[in-house]
């Protein structure tokens, strides 16, 4: 059996920059974005183990029995479905927004339901976040058992990623500033004012570099899920 999992992306802060030099701003914070949450090794893939269920109905035609569980605990499972929206598009050309409409399938698990075969969309949640993690899962026509190890996101960050984004911020500003003030000095042979730039750039520089440190050591942890689907012993 083939499954493919979707990872759900946390929201953004959208911060506005003033003009003047955004984009040496932008070339600046990149590094300290990718370093706001620290990506963990999954989760163990659960053991094939068949949960105990009560006894469902054969499934009808063009369907298959799916047993879902989820190892730490009874939680609730959702159906993701796709719902179309039509969008007035310029051109005046059809086009249309899809959007995840979730629906109960287990609540809570484990369960045994009676799904079509193919491919289906489950939601899970997220251990310390209220995002909706799906799962594409392939039910073929034997019966299965589909089993899920939650992802989890945790936040416990505390004054040392206050002071990371403080110095990130002021460090930023100066190797700017030093960038700034280094080739004029340069060019213009003022000794003054390269050293005044030189150590501007590489005082800021090395604060730079400490911030995001502080920020990368202090910061939110997200730890993926993992899953299990194999068929039901006969």
């Amino acid at each position: 059996m083939s499954d493919h999992g979707r990872m759900t992306t946390f929201p953004r802060t959208t911060v506005t920059l003033p003009g003047f030099r955004r984009a040496g701003w932008v070339a600046l914070l990149v590094p300290c974005w990718f370093a706001c949450v620290k990506q963990l090794p999954p989760a163990p893939t659960p053991p094939p183990v068949v949960p105990v269920v009560q006894a469902a109905n054969p499934p009808g035609s063009g369907q298959s029995q799916l047993i879902v569980d989820v190892v730490e605990g009874p939680t609730a499972v959702q159906r993701v479905g796709l719902q179309s929206t039509p969008v007035n598009t310029a051109n005046g050309r059809p086009s249309y927004r899809f959007s995840e409409v979730p629906t109960s399938l287990c609540a809570p698990s484990p369960c045994t339901v009676a799904v079509p075969v193919g491919n289906i969309l489950l939601g899970f949640p997220v251990i310390g976040n209220n995002e909706l993690e799906t799962e594409l899962v392939n039910v073929g026509p034997d019966p299965s058992v589909y089993r899920r190890s939650l992802s989890v996101y945790t936040d416990r960050t505390g004054a040392t990623r206050v002071l990371g984004i403080i110095a990130t911020a002021l460090g930023g500003t100066a190797a700017i500033t030093g960038t700034v003030l280094l080739p004029i000095g340069l060019s213009k042979g003022n000794d003054g004012l390269t050293t005044a730039g030189a150590i501007t750039l590489g005082g800021g520089a090395l604060l730079l570099v400490a911030g995001i440190w502080a920020i990368r050591h202090d910061a939110p942890t997200f730890r993926p899920g993992s899953s299990n689907h194999f068929p039901v012993p006969r």
